[in-house]
């Protein structure tokens, strides 16, 4: 079964910031309208932009029904907080919408892990290796590679390869809940350990420590052991 992609088209910082101030406010038929004209600037094409609406709708409003917590929570922060927190809101709720864009910015985390280049020869390969030997797999790690380094994640270097630009420092617990829960929400276990929670491949861009303390009783389980503690999402 082929997997889906559609992350078509590189998606701009200031872009998500209005779609997130603007879906605390707006109905979904007035959203497509508001969007589509603020777009208009900075894509001419019609059908660039009907792409870039639907991606930022699927990213901040059109949210799946079992993510629709943590979008409210992240709305609900946003007009509050500093540009350099509001990236970690616009890369958790890209990460829950995206698939690929997960499993690209994981492969990136642990490449950075490795190296302090990434050549894009090799996040192609390993995308492809995922998703099929498709154009439309070229075309959207393009589009993941091109929209980060817009956020000021990353930057290019030479030979097509790139570089970490900048940590992005979290310090607010409440930012940290939020980074805990996506994190538990979408891995392909139910329970992890704290200590990997803080050395996580897929939040490489960010510098960040979750406390227990920063984990809420209503919302996490924590199970302690004698030199670990395992924290997973409360059924």
């Amino acid at each position: 079964m082929v997997k889906p992609i559609g992350f078509d088209q590189k998606v701009l910082l200031h872009h998500l910031d209005f779609t997130a101030n603007e879906s605390r406010r707006l109905e979904r038929k007035e959203m497509y309208e508001v969007l589509d004209n603020f777009l208009r600037e900075d894509i001419k094409g019609a059908k660039s932009r009907k792409n870039a609406v639907t991606m930022l709708m699927k990213i901040w409003y059109l949210v799946d029904e079992d993510h629709t917590f943590i979008r409210d929570k992240a709305l609900e922060m946003f007009p509050f907080l500093k540009q350099e927190e509001r990236v970690l809101l616009h890369w958790c709720m890209t990460i829950l919408a995206y698939p690929f864009f997960y499993d690209l910015v994981k492969e990136m985390g642990m490449q950075f892990r490795m190296q302090d280049a990434i050549p894009s020869q090799i996040l192609g390969q390993k995308m492809k290796s995922l998703y099929g030997e498709r154009r439309r797999v070229e075309v959207a790690t393009s589009a993941v590679l091109t929209s980060i380094k817009f956020w000021g994640v990353t930057e290019p270097k030479k030979k097509q390869a790139y570089s970490l630009s900048k940590k992005f420092e979290v310090h607010s617990s409440e930012l940290n809940q939020l980074l805990a829960e996506v994190l538990l929400t979408c891995s392909d276990v139910h329970i992890i350990p704290l200590e990997l929670m803080n050395n996580n491949a897929l939040f490489f861009p960010f510098d960040y420590h979750i406390k227990a303390r920063d984990l809420t009783e209503d919302k996490f389980e924590l199970v302690k052991s004698i030199d670990m503690t395992m924290v997973e999402l409360k059924r």
